[in-house]
């Protein structure tokens, strides 16, 4: 897979992780805004790098989230 379409893969799969977020836990979405992000969304140099981590960072607070979410319902 090229860079481009390495690029394009991890962006569709922060969206989607982003709204499956935004759908079943709003209120962990809304704290995604006050998440410190290590690169600006208009840097035009985000490495794939980046993007993989942002998407691991997301994962993992999703994950966190369900957990925490499941200690408190019993």
């Amino acid at each position: 897979m090229n860079k481009i379409d390495k690029r394009s893969s991890l962006t569709k799969e922060i969206f989607k992780t982003t709204v499956e977020i935004q759908k079943k836990f709003p209120e962990l979405y809304e704290l995604l805004d006050e998440t410190p992000l290590f690169f600006s969304f208009t840097e035009k140099n985000i490495s794939i790098s980046d993007l993989r981590q942002y998407l691991v960072s997301l994962i993992m607070q999703q994950k966190s989230f369900e957990k925490s979410i499941g200690t408190i319902r019993h």
